[in-house]
């Protein structure tokens, strides 16, 4: 196949077109026809890059040929015409026709050469901004389809906030991997132990759970034939049915760990709140079983006090039945009677060091409460 431009002649004189080609075929690649439906023939089984259309042809003229080759939607070629009219509304009709330039006989060959040449430029620089735009097309489209995808992972990771169990988080998880479609088997653990593992089907295969648990030391993308395992910290995530598409499994790889980043973080979030829920029923325990000693503990100073009050006024009973009987001198009674009001001040002092410590527990047990 030639490298040359391609260049389609269509002129009824046969001098025209010997002359045309001469001056061309050493730069060109040149095919001619005699006739306005000849040209469109061979437009019907060939694509060349310009055609020089005469305009004064039998039957049928060059702007009607232009004319339906601008209406066929699979014919795109610049077209130059060729002829001996030169007046502004002969160029007018042309340019009303569809054509791209005006070439007016008689010519030379250095300005055929020059019209050709502008064409040529002007195909080469609609090639570059055509294949430009194509790219850009594409680019586009890549966008969008990464702007879905990167959607997808964005309304997973808003979602988790409302988790407050692993069940949960994993279905939000599953959906997302679902609009991707792809689907996986996710399992959460720690460093003692692993806690469950889901799968986005209901059910997993116990090898599926053994492979999860294995592969955890093998990186944090663990790729083998269409599967991969992506690891993290306290889960892992094995997806079953990766993109065979180079590009796409690319970004997959991408937005996978960024779900696996959601899903660890909110895995671990739900797992510290758990850890704080029961440390604070603990404490609450704690604080319960605090309250009720001290409430123990200030009911025994209350009875405490009270059996010390009833001693006191025991002994002083007795000791003034015993007065008369034993026959006790002034200076025997006065002693008792001192012996007696020292131990009852000790025992009174004894009572309102208790009242002191009873006041404490009272204020502490309205804290408590």
């Amino acid at each position: 196949m030639s490298d040359k431009i391609h260049v389609l002649i269509a002129d009824d004189e046969p001098l025209n077109l010997e002359l045309m080609e001469e001056i061309l075929e050493d730069e060109y690649q040149i095919d001619t026809v005699s006739s306005g439906q000849a040209c469109l023939d061979f437009l019907q089984e060939n694509t060349p890059d310009v055609l020089l259309l005469d305009v004064a042809m039998p039957n049928m003229d060059g702007f009607e040929v232009c004319k339906r080759i601008k209406e066929d939607e699979d014919l795109s070629l610049p077209i130059i015409f060729v002829s001996a009219r030169a007046s502004i509304e002969d160029r007018l009709t042309g340019y009303e026709a569809g054509g791209d330039d005006y070439l007016v006989k008689p010519f030379n060959c250095e300005e055929l050469l020059a019209k050709l040449h502008t064409m040529v430029a002007f195909l080469n620089q609609q090639k570059e901004l055509d294949s430009q735009l194509q790219c850009a097309r594409d680019m586009s489209m890549m966008v969008m389809t990464n702007s879905g995808e990167m959607g997808v992972i964005v309304n997973f990771i808003r979602q988790t906030f409302e988790c407050d169990n692993v069940k949960s988080l994993s279905d939000v998880a599953f959906e997302a991997l679902e609009q991707l479609d792809v689907h996986g088997t996710v399992q959460y653990f720690d460093e003692q132990q692993t806690f469950e593992t889901y799968d986005s089907r209901g059910h997993f295969k116990p090898v599926e759970a053994e492979l999860l648990t294995l592969a955890r030391s093998k990186g944090r993308i663990f790729n083998f034939n269409q599967r991969s395992i992506f690891n993290f910290k306290n889960s892992s995530l094995l997806i079953k049915n990766m993109p065979e598409d180079e590009e796409v499994n690319g970004r997959y790889l991408d937005h996978l760990c960024m779900l696996m980043e959601g899903l660890n973080a909110r895995f671990v979030a739900i797992e510290q709140g758990k850890l704080v829920q029961r440390n604070a029923q603990k404490n609450a325990q704690l604080l319960e079983n605090t309250k009720d000693g001290m409430m123990a503990a200030q009911q025994g100073l209350q009875e405490q006090s009270k059996q010390a009050v009833h001693i006191s006024e025991q002994l002083i009973h007795q000791l003034e039945q015993d007065f008369l009987s034993l026959g006790l001198d002034d200076d025997q009674e006065k002693y008792l009677i001192s012996l007696i009001e020292r131990n009852t001040q000790r025992i009174a002092d004894v009572y309102q060091k208790n009242e002191a410590v009873d006041q404490f527990f009272a204020q502490m047990l309205s804290a408590l409460k």
